[in-house]
């Protein structure tokens, strides 16, 4: 529209540029006498003829093609190098690092724009306005280039990022988001519980970062959970923060979890759907592994926790109560566990007896 404009408006000026041209006789000027003085012009004859000559009115094409018969000079190196740069911000692509590139190419631009102006050409308005046009490019480039630096985590996290979130495409500001919603990093020690049951409210999700923790329900093994795994993903779902775990949780060796708060992360990630699936997929999968473990442990059930253990004396973590049934649920946990890590920590073997014998 602002181009048509100018057009119509350049039509309109050129149009009215076009004179009529009528040149006059010698009856028509005035005449001086010795003095100086002018002297009154004679009325002419009716029979004389005024000779009246019309240009031929030009085409709007001649207005634009012909207005220029001898172009000026090329102009000041600055202004080339103003236009160059503004060509390459028009070829910025849309990108992150583009967005970058567009404000540097329009900040060089002005700048040779108005260095034109003020050492070149002397026009202040222009100077002023390309002087605007810079402060407000330079602001855009810095808080574009502020979020576009380089965010790191501390190893541990940094290895959840990328075997949890990355493959998602969850971005490192994004997941840093999540992490602002963290209580602490627990340090817990060997046999020292995490989580009681019916006594330790649900208030928290948890992620093991190192370690093995086992996880047991009226002090019978149902699973173990591995680094990378989450704690308390079933009460994700429809648990809220005034009811009690369910299970049991133990370390079976020094283990490090990071502990979010529960609602707070619920409501950093209620304005962000994306967020809100992503968790939803990742403890949806951990809950499904979950299942899978502890209907195979299930389909064993021959295999308790000992209060003794509970106390933090240094005896077996699991003991079988019959013979005859296979090799029961020390055997599933030690493929657990190898399943994992094939070095990890051994349970021991079973005496197929018909006594009960301790692991």
């Amino acid at each position: 529209m602002l181009f048509l404009s100018a057009l119509a408006i350049g039509m309109i000026t050129g149009l009215q540029n076009v004179t009529t041209e009528v040149p006059t006789t010698d009856s028509d000027v005035e005449s001086t006498t010795d003095m100086g003085l002018p002297e009154p012009t004679r009325p002419s004859v009716v029979n004389d003829f005024v000779n009246v000559t019309i240009q031929e009115r030009p085409s709007m094409w001649d207005l634009y093609l012909n207005h220029c018969p001898k172009w000026r000079p090329i102009n000041h190196v600055f202004f080339q190098a103003a236009n160059v740069f503004f060509l390459l911000s028009f070829l910025a692509p849309h990108t992150p690092s583009g967005l970058i590139w567009l404000r540097v190419a329009l900040i060089l631009g002005c700048a040779f724009s108005g260095l034109w102006a003020w050492s070149i050409e002397c026009y202040l308005d222009a100077v002023v306005w390309n002087s605007v046009f810079i402060a407000i490019n330079f602001v855009y480039f810095s808080v574009q280039f502020y979020l576009l630096r380089p965010i790191k985590f501390h190893k541990d996290i940094e290895a959840v990022y990328i075997a949890l979130f990355k493959p998602l495409r969850v971005s490192r500001r994004q997941f840093r988001r999540v992490l602002m919603c963290m209580r602490n990093v627990r340090h817990l020690k060997c046999h020292e519980l995490y989580a009681h049951e019916k006594v330790t409210k649900v208030d928290s999700l948890s992620l093991v970062l190192s370690g093995k923790l086992v996880v047991s329900q009226n002090q019978r093994a149902l699973h173990i959970v591995f680094p990378h795994h989450f704690l308390d993903s079933p009460e994700w779902f429809g648990v809220s923060t005034d009811e009690f775990f369910q299970v049991s949780i133990m370390a079976m060796e020094e283990s490090r979890v990071l502990v979010w708060h529960r609602d707070k992360l619920k409501l950093s990630i209620m304005s962000d759907a994306f967020l809100q699936a992503v968790f939803d997929h990742i403890l949806g999968r951990d809950v499904v592994h979950k299942l899978m473990q502890v209907s195979e442990t299930m389909s064993v059930s021959n295999g308790h926790l000992p209060n003794c253990y509970e106390e933090g004396e240094d005896k077996p973590m699991l003991v079988v109560k019959k013979a005859g049934d296979g090799p029961g649920i020390t055997a599933l946990l030690n493929r657990q566990l190898q399943a994992t890590d094939p070095n990890a920590w051994r349970l021991g073997r079973i005496d197929e007896t018909d006594h009960e014998t301790p692991v």
